[in-house]
């Protein structure tokens, strides 16, 4: 178990200073150069406006401005030449931090300054007004790097114009969190301008702002009001002096109290620490706030006891497990790291202190900016520490610990090994009796440990079992670290019966385990996991042994350490997710129990409060899939059929089922209880909105303002996603409404089968099968013996290798046939390897034959035998719903199509895909609104050009009345807001252009046009004012690449853009699996829009639009025509797919 420290208070260190590099006459020769040339670019930027040439010429002004000594001549003249560039930046991209380089290379030369620049200072100024979201203290800031120079070289200009930009950042808003820091610097401007002229009107306004001031927060800045003010006042205006002298002995009397807080504060924690009484706890954390309220800014005691406070609402999150104070400990980490920049003297242990904290957030939700971020500070923490400050040790072994844990979860050798160094160095520097050994031994034993199970040297555990051993001797009971000691010795034991099966560790294992338990009576935050480690156990004694009551031992300590409220829920989930497994292996009929609470917990955990990204990475973090089709083929083999649908629907598109929720119409609930229903709809407003909010940190460890203001911005989603937990309790609690947003069951979800049957197929580790869902009658099974998760996985791999540039078929055999012992990776090998003849002839296409060849053998036919379909000239609808690796095969394309015979699925049904049944529950609605039909061309882009888009749309005019379309890209610019505007508005919008599928971040997968992408994030974006939208949008034909591609880490959860325009709002929608040849869109989009627009009759007195159920025939029909081509490659007509109804 790794112990990281937290240092409850800050200790005073220096940073060492930095001596600027030797300068000699060469230097100032390149500096020359560097100048003339970065000149010339400056001047040909504001001639031509070539962005790359203004960065081109900003680089070379700094090195410039680097390679001149201070007092050198030129020095001035290249900061401003450097000052103007920044500027003329900023002008182009309104990117903030030009501002403040551009003022600090202006200020930097204070000889120099003059009219001019400070006229350039407030140019950007005026940038910074018209910047939307710009943030009041960037406008503070560049007011206080103008006084600064003030103070350095008096100049009543730049006073006025600080003084100026200080008022209009104040004019901003008077709730940013520097609003009063703002008063204060501008009071502080004021009265240098007192000083100076001696005008009483300016004097009155420093009171003004002072009073007001202190009527926001009348104790934390009274005494630096009263400070600031008694400088200045030397007046005999009675009226003033009574304000002061009230102000004064406010301050006096709240310092006093303030520290009489902090003490009696510290007090309780002390007492806590004893006594472990949660009252304590909480008292002293009320106490400590109270006075770090109170204490003015700048007061000695102010930043220790935000510090001290910060600490405490920790060790309340370790010991209750409360989110709410792990994100308050964290913004108060991040305040008191803000007190104190580099190179304040008491930075030192403020890094820690956030790091250990950012860290722990890690490992409770898994989001990886919090691991990078840690490390960063920690080792901001060692570089403020020399080795042989009283705090380099702890820094040391908190760096360890937070490479180490990278280590467990990306795999990167080289990490660990320095986690190994770096503790072997700590314990170097700790002998006996250093009050901190026990903790740094436990920590290199769990390294070593871990290095154990990626080499197995036996050496290794026995050196674990020692330092465990040695590190229980020094946490004796009751000492508080006893007990981690007690478990991470037992779990040594456990690991070394594993693999030298000496029965005396299994004992020694169990002993320790259950002592652990002992220690760790509910709620302690440790006992999930001793539960976790001794089911474990017990699990592999099983395993080894028989014994039956080894069995029943683990699943009851599994499902309590699943239920155990006291674990964070991503350790919950993985509790559940284990017993589930555990169960369904060795106890199939309680292993559902375990599957449901599982299912249940997967939206619990990618949270509602989460941002978008986060929470797409955290459901591929949970390997969904995997229980996924666990919990499908549980149910399956027994027999349970509607409840592996059930499971399957309820733990697929989870991503997807959240953000509809926050959808869900209300009007039964309004008519019964409408102000329930006000409550939740606005807060469905506020979380979808926050969705969507941006929540990447920008790596700087001396302004924190981003990242304190995106958590506090996540602590409100945290309190806002409670709320709506607690509205939706409150609705299923009234007669009536027990179902409402609960997983839908089977008679819900057979509905949609209405236009036709639904097949499930889900593949298991060692075989699959097939669940038919009809409108009516119970749910059939097919099984599929011969389809497994290796072989899908085969297939897959298969297929993608074939989109290659170069494909060697044997050199992809050899390569992926070891381990593969599956009867569709036999099928596959003896069809292309079978001899020389049909191994030279190897080619794509024939690869594609052998694929579908199998998909028609040994998933298809089964199906279509057991609904007893036979060829037909008018065949019926059928849906595939592909669960997992499946979903990314062509199932639409299987059948035989060699020389031995032509038998293929579009001869017996017309297919279409749907991500779940609950995407085809909702019947399109009848618009009332006009039809209209929109086209979105873009035959120019940084890609290559389509000219085929063109034709395709000449196609599509020949085809749909003029009245109802409307074309964009041809003659008018297709842009992003163009688009989403007439997507919104349209029964039919059509894109002809680039598409693809971004593997890394699956939300920023999009269409390209005039200015940019199209993202998945976007379409998902609901306007205002949208409720009425979906009455319009009924299909979307995606003619692009990759626009039903989806995404290898979460196949599960339909990260593409056709499974985007169905949830969105889209009844139908025709997407590409792969990448489509751009002749073939006009020749597809010609067949289809003559089918579908073939009974249509704009001018009627009722005009007659077009059926767009019909969708997926005239696809069906279009491809066939396609097919007919001579020599056409399989590749260009498979990719074609169709979507929902």
């Amino acid at each position: 178990m790794c112990m990281p420290q937290r240092r409850h208070s800050a200790v005073p260190q220096q940073k060492p200073g930095q001596g600027r590099p030797y300068i000699g006459e060469d230097s100032e020769e390149e500096a020359s150069g560097y100048f003339n040339l970065a000149h010339d670019l400056l001047n040909e930027c504001k001639a031509a406006g070539n962005i790359n040439d203004l960065n081109t010429a900003i680089f070379l002004f700094s090195q410039a401005t680097h390679n001149l000594l201070p007092a050198h001549a030129e020095l001035s003249g290249c900061l401003n030449h450097l000052s103007v560039a920044l500027a003329t930046r900023f002008s182009y991209t309104g990117d903030l931090e030009d501002v403040h380089l551009a003022a600090m290379a202006i200020l930097t030369g204070a000889t120099a300054v003059g009219a001019d620049d400070i006229q350039t200072l407030l140019s950007m100024h005026t940038g910074l007004l018209a910047i939307e979201d710009v943030v009041p203290m960037d406008m503070m800031k560049l007011a206080s790097d103008i006084l600064t120079h003030f103070n350095q070289a008096v100049d009543s200009m730049t006073l006025n114009n600080s003084i100026f930009l200080h008022r209009e950042a104040l004019a901003f808003s008077a709730r940013h969190p520097e609003y009063c820091r703002s008063l204060l610097e501008l009071s502080e401007a004021l009265l240098i301008q007192f000083r100076v002229a001696g005008d009483m009107e300016v004097l009155e306004e420093v009171v003004s702002l002072l009073q007001e001031l202190h009527l926001i927060q009348p104790n934390r800045w009274a005494s630096l009001c009263v400070a600031l003010i008694t400088e200045d006042t030397q007046t005999s205006n009675q009226l003033w002096m009574q304000e002061i002298l009230a102000l004064n002995q406010k301050a006096i009397q709240s310092d006093e109290e303030a520290i009489a807080l902090v003490i009696s504060g510290t007090d309780f924690l002390q007492v806590f620490q004893q006594s472990g009484n949660p009252s304590d706890l909480d008292a002293g954390i009320a106490q400590l706030k109270q006075a770090w309220f109170q204490l003015s800014w700048g007061h000695p005691h102010h930043d220790s006891s935000l510090s001290n406070l910060a600490s405490a609402v920790m060790t309340r999150f370790e010991q209750r497990g409360d989110a709410q104070d792990l994100d308050e400990a964290i913004q108060l980490y991040r305040e008191a790291l803000t007190l104190h920049p580099s190179p304040h003297p008491d930075r030192a242990g403020s890094p820690s202190n956030l790091a250990n904290a950012v860290l722990t957030r890690f490992q409770q939700r898994g989001d990886a900016q919090d691991l990078d971020e840690a490390i960063q500070l920690h080792r901001e923490a060692l570089a403020l520490c020399p080795s042989l400050h009283p705090d380099c040790d702890s820094s040391l072994n908190n760096l360890a610990v937070a490479v180490q844990i990278r280590f467990e979860h990306q795999g990167n050798a080289q990490d660990l090994d320095e986690a190994i160094q770096l503790h072997r160095k700590v314990l170097g520097h700790c002998p006996s009796p250093h009050s901190d050994r026990g903790s740094f031994l436990n920590n290199l034993a769990n390294a070593v440990e871990a290095r154990f199970e990626q080499q197995g040297d036996a050496q290794d555990l026995d050196e674990v079992i020692q330092l465990y051993q040695e590190s229980l001797a020094l946490f004796p009971s009751p000492h508080p670290d006893h007990g981690g000691s007690l478990n991470n010795l037992a779990t040594a034991a456990q690991i070394r019966w594993e693999y030298q099966g000496n029965a005396q560790d299994f004992e020694k294992a169990i002993q320790l385990h259950r002592e652990v338990l002992a220690l760790c009576p509910s709620p302690h935050p440790m006992r999930g996991k001793s539960l976790y480690n001794l089911a474990i156990l017990f699990v592999h004694s099983y395993e080894h042994a028989g014994d039956p009551n080894h069995l029943n031992d683990a699943l009851t300590l599994l499902q309590e350490a699943s239920l155990y409220i006291s674990s964070s829920l991503l350790t919950r989930f993985r509790n559940t997710h284990l017993w589930a497994r555990t169960a369904a292996r060795y106890h199939p009929p309680s292993a559902l129990p375990a599957y449901h609470v599982a299912i249940n917990l997967l939206p619990k955990v990618a949270a509602l409060h989460l941002d978008l990204r986060l929470r797409q990475r955290l459901l591929a973090t949970l390997k969904s899939t995997d229980l996924v089709s666990g919990a499908a083929v549980c149910a399956v083999g027994l027999a349970q059929y509607a409840t592996a649908v059930e499971f399957l629907e309820a733990s697929r598109s989870v991503f997807w089922s959240q953000a509809l929720h926050l959808r869900t119409p209300l009007n039964r609930l309004d008519s019964s209880h409408p102000d329930l229903a006000s409550q939740i709809a606005a807060l469905a407003r506020e979380l979808e909105q926050a969705s969507f909010r941006e929540t990447r940190r920008y790596m700087s460890l001396d302004r924190q303002d981003n990242a304190i203001s995106i958590e506090l911005e996540g602590a409100r989603c945290h309190r806002l996603n409670r709320d709506w937990d607690e509205a939706i309790n409150s609705v299923q609690m009234l007669p009536g409404f027990e179902d409402f947003m609960q997983p839908k069951g089977i008679l819900a979800l057979k509905q949609a089968a209405v236009h036709g049957r639904i097949i499930i197929l889900n593949a298991g580790e060692s075989s699959g099968h097939a669940l038919l869902v009809q409108y009516s009658g119970e749910v059939q099974c097919v099984p599929l013996p011969y389809i497994s998760q290796p072989s899908v996985k085969s297939l897959v791999n298969l297929l993608r290798a074939l989109s290659g540039e170069t494909f060697d078929i044997v050199e992809f055999i050899t390569k992926h046939s070891r381990g593969e012992n599956t009867t569709a990776w036999a099928f596959m090998e003896a069809r292309l390897l079978g001899g020389p003849e049909l191994l030279g002839n190897a080619s794509p296409n024939v690869v594609f034959q052998v694929i579908f060849h199998i998909l028609w053998e040994l998933i298809v036919k089964p199906v279509l035998d057991a609904l007893n379909l036979k060829k037909s000239a008018n065949p019926p609808r059928l849906w595939w719903c592909p669960v997992g690796p499946l979903s990314f095969l062509p199932i639409h394309a299987a059948g035989i199509y060699d020389k031995h015979g032509d038998d293929c699925i579009s001869d017996y049904v017309i297919s279409s895909y749907t991500p779940t049944l609950t995407a085809l529950l909702d019947p399109p609605t009848h618009s009332k609104v006009p039809f209209k039909m929109t086209t979105v061309i873009q035959p120019e882009s940084k890609f290559s050009p389509l000219p085929g888009t063109r034709t395709e749309l000449k196609r599509i005019q020949e085809r749909v009345p003029e009245q109802w379309l409307t074309a964009i890209g041809d003659t008018t610019p297709a842009t992003v807001a163009t688009a989403l505007a007439h997507l919104r508005e349209s029964s039919i919008v059509h894109f002809a252009c680039h598409g693809t599928q971004d593997k890394f971040n699956p939300l920023d997968s999009g269409l390209v046009l005039t200015d940019g992408w199209l993202k998945v994030s976007e379409i998902m974006r609901k306007p205002d004012g949208s409720e009425g939208i979906r009455k319009s949008m009924a299909l979307a034909f995606l003619s692009a690449c990759e626009t039903a591609k989806g995404d290898d880490q979460v196949p599960d959860e339909a990260m593409h853009l056709a499974a985007t325009l169905l949830f969105a709002g889209f009844r139908g929608v025709v997407a590409t699996m792969w990448t489509m040849n751009d002749l073939d869109g006009p020749k597809i989009a010609d067949t289809f829009y003559k089918h579908l627009f073939r009974n249509c009759d704009p001018t009627a007195n009722h005009p007659v639009v077009p059926d767009l159920t019909e969708a997926a025939c005239a696809l069906h029909l279009a491809v066939a025509q396609l097919r007919e081509q001579p020599d056409i490659p399989f590749m260009r007509w498979v990719s074609f797919v169709h979507y929902g109804l």
